[in-house]
């Protein structure tokens, strides 16, 4: 698969500066896209995008600062991470350190930010009818922040605490192993998140004077860019930025160059072995290459990417799992800075593939040799460039959020009339400049790292305190890569058959607001809508197989999740390229059965979804594909308690109170045992009895879409007996006393989810616990995060199961153990009560206009859509119309009921509440919660002969 290295998100290798000409520009867009566009650049040199758009729900902002990690001095790391986290504590007009934040929150939004190399990226959405006074706020952050001294200790533990939960992260692990190989002379290879030590005062140095100098060095208007997306025309839109952001100090500053290559040259090619937290299995060969964006137009990354990381026939991925060492690929831009890159090729490795690492980077090599002899060839390139265009004339609207924050990171790349189109484009074919970048990808320039448990290690890396151990890459290890051997199974892509041949719009006889039932029989209903809103030429098909055996034991679950797999695995060399041409395909266990989702172009849906139905019902149970996808999925389940403590609590909520569920342990004891005769028995069992469920959305008719249908039907039914198959239940609380669940884990930090449970399913307790996340979540944050610095992770939100409302309080801490976390959530419900108490009128009000601005915001995209029908479907809402009924009952609420419902639901020691505890190795000790009669044990003995919500 050709993609992006993903490295950590603070980490996000940043988008590269080119300097746009500084005039207004035409931008281009697809003909899909009805909004407009505007750039310009202010007196005070900062580059602006405006994007009008009336239909819009949500507003959005984006600014980005062409600074980041990099520009950080040498003995101050994590300084502008830092930065990142004070911007938001106050400023000169809006001196309260919550002001912004709460204002988002207040009015439907979200606000965030991130730091990379050579980025700092902020961006906010909210209610489209609040864009002016959220812009007012925002742009304070750059004219004139406090940077309050009495904030910075508690910001320096805030960080803190995010170091230490990162510190459990195997990919930041993994990067702090690989960057002992870093040019010592270059600042990639440095610490970039900041700790205490890094951000501690120094005798006549305080931190916070360096906060100022960098951003008074660095937050220079010329090095930012902005983008507003609001409902408002381009000139409204243009006046509230020039009021707003023309007064931010132009300095003009200088961005920071980085000479010299990102790696240590003379110390490659090497071998970086790394021991991971959790069980995993991974090789990536990575290349020091020059920054490519200015080669945007030809792409020759993503079209080395794209042969390299195909998963087709006669691809490296395919010959790698024919050996039994390999089940998965990417290739493609690793690291992206302004003076300097890596080309990256990553492969999941098979317990079979560690011991052949050498000969897989071999293999790799000679399909490199293999594309610079044979794969530099002009069709090849067409047909990419053929797609980006398909792609880019039917492009669907992103969300406003992350369009405004991507968009305000590309203007520091593209010239801004090629700002939304850059990424699809292909238009120069450059032979010439693709050898050159090949030359460069080979063995003497490659750095391997292998993740993998119990590899020989002899050093632990600085920061992240990761095992590993750096070995020069052997003489006649060498000698073998560079001998290019030509191997018969590996060949290039052949011609795509699944680019599509037709675009056509179909007409839209008679359109129906919601989606009809048009085929009901024994064992399948069919529910189809023609879009008519949307209207490009795509069609969402998706099925689901419920049956009765599908995870009524742990057995089954296992062996259910195995023939997914294995039809997955099967199915993908034949839709690899599918997938390419924009005809993309889901297959997943659910807790009924399974269900099969194919999106994008419906010139070929039918021949895929034939090919699909082929193989679940007569697949090709090969045993060695059997053995891996059985170790692939046991890794998973037992790499669960390895994971953050703050999701396995949360999680935890959900395995203690669904029935049938059943948890990692149970799942991996069936498991060990199965072989490849235990599936082919199972697989009639599965099939056996069927109840099947379909949607048809978008660019079909009712024939056509009762044709996909029958599909269906002469497959999975013709062997198969109608059966109607129950929903998962959800088990009541009951009892005497809350109910809690106590998990021992071998990382540092402790967590808990502290979950309140409704007294029924009906839409009015569901709308009163969707108001209680509005209105507690940001309360909460500022309280346990901001104020007692508790930990990094803390948010309260509606925790739903099965339209069974609940809450959860959910807490990840390195200095607080499980108790004291319990103890701080218990002391905040007292303590807002008495708040919520002296809450007026307007703003109680305004805090249910945002949520039900949520609640009825448009979708945004067909899929968009089609999911939301999909999740009304197995609801048996058939009205579809579940928001809706929310929104209309959540207007109705009133303050006097609401604290009456927080005093019932939150403050009354009630069996209603189940609190998961898990306890880090930094906590050790005791756990006396609550009486021991209510300490749940054992999942299944806990579920056994409790009553459950009907339905």
């Amino acid at each position: 698969m050709p993609s992006r290295l993903h490295l950590p998100s603070l980490y996000c290798a940043a988008l590269l500066l080119v300097s746009p000409a500084l005039f207004a520009a035409e931008i281009v867009k697809s003909p899909n896209d009805h909004r407009d566009y505007q750039f310009f650049t202010l007196p005070n040199a900062l580059k602006v995008l405006l994007v009008s758009d009336p239909e819009a729900d949500k507003a959005a902002a984006a600014l980005n600062v062409a600074v980041g990690s990099g520009a950080e001095p040498a003995d101050r790391q994590g300084l502008a991470h830092f930065l990142e986290h004070m911007l938001f504590l106050g400023t000169e007009q809006y001196p309260e350190p919550d002001e912004y934040q709460a204002f988002i929150a207040a009015h439907g939004g979200n606000h965030n930010a991130f730091t990379g190399f050579e980025d700092t990226n902020y961006f906010f959405d909210v209610d489209a009818d609040h864009l002016l006074p959220a812009l007012d706020r925002f742009a304070q952050f750059f004219v004139a922040p406090l940077f309050n001294p009495e904030y910075v200790e508690r910001e320096k533990n805030a960080v803190h605490s995010e170091y230490q939960m990162l510190r459990q992260r195997d990919g930041w692990r993994a990067r702090d192993a690989v960057h002992q190989l870093a040019n010592p002379d270059h600042p990639m290879g440095r610490f970039v998140v900041g700790s205490l030590e890094t951000l501690a005062d120094r005798e006549g140095r305080p931190v916070r004077d360096d906060l100022l100098d960098f951003y008074r060095n660095h937050y220079s208007a010329n090095l930012m860019s902005l983008v507003v997306i609001g409902r408002e025309p381009l000139d409204t839109l243009r006046e509230w930025v020039e009021e707003r952001f023309a007064a931010i100090p132009n300095h003009n500053a200088e961005q920071p160059v980085f000479e010299g290559p990102l790696y240590d040259l003379a110390r490659l090619p090497a071998r970086v072995d790394i021991e991971p937290i959790q069980e995993a299995r991974q090789l990536n060969l990575s290349f020091p290459i020059p920054a490519a964006h200015e080669f945007y137009r030809q792409n020759p990354v993503g079209y080395i990417g794209n042969l390299l990381g195909h998963e087709g026939k006669g691809s490296l991925l395919s010959l790698l799992k024919a050996r039994g060492w390999a089940d998965g690929l990417s290739a493609g831009q690793g690291i992206s800075h302004r003076d300097n890159a890596t080309f990256s090729v990553s492969v999941n490795l098979t317990e079979a593939g560690l011991a052949h690492v050498d000969e897989i980077a071999d293999l790799t090599f000679d399909y490199l040799h293999l594309i610079r002899e044979a794969g530099i060839q002009e069709w090849l390139f067409e047909e990419q460039s053929r797609l980006g265009e398909i792609n880019f004339r039917f492009k669907e609207p992103d969300n406003s959020v992350g369009f405004a924050s991507y968009l305000a990171r590309a203007l520091q790349i593209y010239p801004p009339q090629d700002v939304l189109r850059a990424p699809y484009m292909m238009d120069e074919y450059d032979p010439r400049l693709l050898r050159r970048f090949l030359s460069l990808l080979t063995p003497e320039r490659a750095l391997l790292s292998v993740r993998a448990p119990d590899l020989t290690v002899d050093s632990r890396s600085p920061w992240f305190d990761a095992p590993y151990k750096i070995t020069p890459v052997a003489d006649d290890t060498l000698a073998e890569w560079q001998s290019q051997d030509a191997v018969a199974a590996l060949q290039l892509p052949e011609p795509n058959p699944f680019i599509p041949e037709s675009l056509e719009l179909k007409t839209v006889a008679d359109p129906s607001p919601i989606p009809e039932l048009v085929l009901e029989k024994p064992g399948l209903a069919l529910w189809y809508q023609q879009d008519s809103e949307f209207r490009t030429p795509r069609t969402d098909f998706f099925f689901s197989v419920r049956s009765p055996v599908a995870v009524s034991s742990p057995h089954n679950t296992v062996l259910t999740e195995l023939y997914v797999d294995l039809v997955r695995d099967e199915l993908n060399e034949f839709a690899y390229p599918a997938q390419l041409a924009g005809l993309d395909y889901s297959i997943y266990r659910h807790v009924r059965g399974f269900s099969v989702r194919i999106s994008g172009y419906d010139d070929k849906q039918a021949v895929l979804l034939e090919r699909i139905l082929d193989t679940l019902t007569a697949p090709d149970l090969d045993a060695q594909r059997f053995e891996v996808l059985k170790d692939r999925q046991l890794r998973e389940l037992r790499n669960v308690v390895r994971g953050d403590p703050h999701r396995l609590a949360r999680d935890e909520v959900s395995d203690l109170l669904l029935t049938p569920y059943w948890d990692e342990a149970e799942r991996v004891e069936a498991l060990e045992t199965l072989s490849v005769a235990d599936l082919q028995a199972f697989i009639p069992q599965l099939l056996g009895e069927v109840d099947l469920v379909a949607l048809a959305h978008g660019n079909l008719s009712a024939e056509e879409a009762r044709l996909l249908a029958s599909k269906l039907d002469n497959s999975l039914l013709a062997n198969a007996e109608a059966v109607d198959v129950a929903r998962t239940r959800v088990v009541k609380l009951t009892g005497e006393e809350p109910h809690l669940r106590r998990i021992p884990v071998e990382q540092n930090d402790s967590a808990i989810a502290y979950y309140f449970q409704g007294e029924d399913r009906s839409v009015s307790t569901r709308a009163y616990f969707g108001l209680l996340g509005q209105v507690l979540h940001p309360a909460f944050f500022a309280d346990l995060r901001t104020d007692k610095q508790l930990g990094y992770v803390v948010y309260a939100s509606p925790m739903p199961l099965m339209e069974v409302p609940g809450l959860a309080f959910v807490v990840q801490s390195p200095v607080a153990d499980p108790e004291a976390l319990s103890a701080e959530v218990e002391r905040f419900i007292d303590e807002h009560r008495e708040i919520l108490a002296t809450m007026d009128d307007e703003e109680f009000q305004r805090q249910k206009a945002a949520l039900r601005s949520q609640l009825l915001e448009k979708d945004q995209r067909l899929n968009e859509r089609s999911e939301r029908y999909w999740r009304e479907i197995d609801r048996e809402n058939y009205n579809f119309d579940t928001h809706e009924q929310l929104a209309e009952v959540l207007m109705d609420i009133d303050r006097e009921s609401f604290l009456a419902f927080y005093d019932r639901v939150l403050r009354t020691d009630s069996p209603r509440q189940l609190i998961v505890q898990v306890q880090g190795s930094s906590h050790p000790g005791e756990m006396a919660r609550v009486d021991d009669s209510q300490t749940i044990h054992n999942l299944q003995l806990f579920k056994q002969g409790r009553d459950t919500f009907s339905g």
